[in-house]
This record gives structure tokens, sequence and C-alpha cells, in this order.
């Protein structure tokens, strides 16, 4: 195929069947000749010991846009992320976690949005769901907003967060869209592996003086309940993930010139985090009781 407008970009690890959701979300959109033909969906498998090889090889016997690859040994997060970009060849990618999926029609609406906008960054709206992707856990998408919303640049767009807890949840999830060869051109990836988030640091390094749109529909479904701290080194203890926030928080303060106070920085999120533990707790206890309409109304309501 000729080179792919768009580059789905899936890192993967031992989660054969949560990806083969994924991809059903995306080939089901392979229906659409016009779909099919702009898109590449390539897989970077950080060495499963799972069917994911399996799987997606059943994938490719029927849609020969899909490319596998899989690393010898795994190569942590970081570095599994920068392999997937550079195996792809679309003028953009779409990153998206292996366990997240698409909404319906979702691949015609970002293609006619990269064709009319033009912009090399692109923030994307998601609804979380349930643990099968089924049905909405809460009443409306990530962000409640009902128009595209366009800034001069990503700093333009920084110094309108107020919520500390934003300035790593609008950018620290895996689903954002960009322009390939400004992403290739950064010559500074090297430095972030090891953060765990290092498409953080490259996105908001790359983009801060670009122009972006923040796209008001919700394209991707999140699976919820379902983050694996374990994989992420440093980040399998409350200390460790608090400590992890805080540096990513304190860094974007200090690449945009943020007017914020170090010690309030350190003050909520660890206050934060412990709360947010402690109704972790209280969902289990209600769940082990058989009382998981509570949580259900809860998620729905708050």
């Amino acid at each position: 195929m000729n080179e792919p407008l768009l580059s789905i970009c899936i890192p993967t690890f031992n989660r054969a069947n949560y990806l083969k959701d994924c991809l059903n979300s995306i080939v089901y959109q392979f229906k659409d000749k016009h779909i099919f033909d702009q898109v590449e969906v390539v897989i970077s498998d950080n060495a499963s010991a799972d069917n994911t090889t399996e799987i997606v090889t059943k994938f490719q016997s029927e849609y020969k846009n899909i490319k596998y690859f899989k690393n010898d040994t795994n190569l942590g997060v970081d570095r599994n992320i920068l392999n997937i970009v550079e195996k792809s060849t679309g003028k953009y990618c779409l990153t998206i976690g292996d366990d997240d999926g698409f909404s319906p029609e979702s691949l015609s609406f970002v293609i006619d949005k990269i064709k009319t906008l033009n912009v090399p960054y692109y923030m994307i709206n998601s609804w979380g769901y349930d643990h099968e992707l089924d049905l909405p856990v809460v009443s409306h998408p990530n962000i409640e907003v009902t128009e595209d919303i366009f800034y001069r640049s990503l700093s333009d767009h920084v110094q309108t967060i107020k919520k500390y807890t934003d300035l790593v949840g609008a950018f620290c999830g895996l689903s954002h869209i960009f322009d390939r060869k400004a992403w290739m051109d950064f010559n500074e990836k090297e430095k972030y592996i090891g953060t765990n988030a290092i498409h953080y640091f490259i996105l908001l390094s790359i983009f801060k003086d670009s122009t972006c749109t923040f796209l008001a529909k919700p394209i991707i479904k999140t699976r919820s309940s379902n983050i694996r701290w374990g994989v992420f080194p440093g980040l399998g203890t409350i200390q460790g993930r608090i400590t992890s926030t805080i540096k990513l928080v304190k860094w974007v303060k200090d690449k945009f010139n943020l007017p914020i106070s170090n010690i309030k920085i350190n003050l909520y999120f660890y206050s934060r985090e412990y709360w947010f533990t402690f109704k972790e707790i209280i969902k289990k206890l209600l769940s082990n009781l058989g009382l998981e309409k509570i949580i259900t109304i809860y998620r729905k309501i708050r």
C-alpha cells in the first residue's frame, strides 16, 4: 500500500484478549475502503508470553495493513513506545493502549479532521467504559465540550489548565494523534527513557509552540480499573506513584513557566493519592459484599 495517512500504533504486553477487542474495534471500520486504504495498524509486542502472536496472525491473514513486530526481550514501556513509532510509516500516528478500543465510525472522523484542520498535534477525547467495553460507567466523556477547541500553541492550552491532576491526565494517557516526522526529528528522546511516560515528555516538548486541536468527539473507549502498575518500574507502590506524578507536574511547571508552588504540588498529590487508595478499598469491600450496584450508581453521578 502507499504511505498511509494514519498509523494506529499499539504497544502491547501479555494482553492478548484485550488486544483482540482493540483490533476488532478497528477492523470493523475497515469495511469502508476509504478507511482501509488510508490506515495501517502497527503492533509492537514487548515479548509477550501469552497467545498474542496467534491472535494477531489471524487478523493479519485477513487484513494486510496490520503490521506486527515482536521484541526478543522486554524493552520496557518507554523503548516499546519509541519502537512502535519508529516502525510506523504514516504521516500521522495515533497511539492507543492495548486494552482500549475505538468508538464506531471514529476513524473516518479522525481522517476527515486531519485533512480538514492539518495541524501537527491533536488531543483526543475519551469515554470511560466498563471492563468489557460494553457500557459507559460515567455519564459524560472525559472532557465535557461539544465543539473542537483550536489553540495557537500547545503552551496556550497548558496555561489554561487549572487542576494539577489535569497537567498529568491530559497528556499522560497513551491516546494522541501527532505528526510522525516531528516525533522522529526530535533528538532528545533518549533522555526520557526510564520515566514510564516518554510520550508525555516528547509530545509536550515537540509541540509546545505548535498549533493544536482538542477533538471534542470521544473516539476512544477506555477500559475501567485496568491499570497494571506492576509493569511500570517504580510505580508498584503508592509512594512510587506519588513521586513519579510530582516529578511530571514539576517538569511541566518549569517547561511552561507555570506559577505553581512546589510545596502545594507536594501536599496536593500526597493527600490525593492516599484518599484515592482509601476509596478503592471501600469499592472492593462493597464489591465483595455483593453491592456492585452502589459502585455503578456512584460512577454515573460523580
